[in-house]
């Protein structure tokens, strides 16, 4: 491959990202909107007032970065003895083993959490997802072995993040683990829980 091919390969992945960013934080606002239209009749209240049972100052953008960065050091805390490299992360499912946009921006987190560490280096979400299509597979944390090593060995990645979401009623429970696809062994798991905002539950609820 040439310089040129390889330059115009690097904008294509960067274009892809874009998309992807720029989808998922459309699918968010897109959300915002739908709950201030549903909201309107029902909540006889100043606007102020209004955002601050959407957005809480213990639930805003800080507020989950500081979750993944959790998650994400808890995870890496039992990786030091495997040679980890590159790794997968996939959209965290929920209990039908479906991406709400709570799992797909909880994952991003996560990946902004771990190139903001420099713990390993991750593959690029397009990639990801055209090679779960190439496989016939889709996000989840139920793979068997086989599949485990298939998307490694298509990723030239050393091990694969997926995880859940989950509504347990008083909180939302975020579950990750870290998985060797040399094995298939469960490298480390971490687990934080979200507080139950309306917002929130809104992201799980949707697709």
């Amino acid at each position: 491959m040439n310089g040129f091919e390889q330059i115009q390969k690097s904008m294509e992945r960067i274009k892809n990202w874009s998309f992807d960013f720029i989808a998922l934080h459309a699918k968010v606002i897109g959300l915002v909107f739908i709950l201030v239209f549903l909201s309107a009749c029902e909540i006889k209240m100043a606007p102020s007032k209004f955002w601050e049972t959407v957005f809480t100052p213990d639930t805003d953008s800080e507020y989950y970065k500081k979750k993944s960065e959790n998650l994400v050091q808890d995870l890496t805390q039992g990786a030091q003895e495997y040679e980890i490299n590159k790794v997968v992360v996939m959209d965290l499912v929920d209990d039908e083993n479906r991406v709400p946009i709570l799992g797909e921006y909880m994952s991003s987190r996560v990946v902004e959490a771990i190139t903001r560490g420099r713990f390993f280096r991750v593959s690029q979400k397009g990639e990801v997802m055209e090679t779960l299509e190439r496989l016939e597979l889709k996000p989840s944390i139920r793979y068997t072995k086989e599949e485990i090593q298939r998307i490694g060995h298509e990723l030239k990645a050393q091990a694969i993040i997926s995880g859940k979401v989950r509504d347990i009623g008083a909180n939302i429970d975020v579950h990750v683990a870290l998985v060797d696809i040399a094995s298939g062994e469960v490298i480390s798991s971490a687990t934080e829980q979200l507080n139950r905002t309306r917002f929130a539950v809104e992201l799980l609820r949707h697709y």
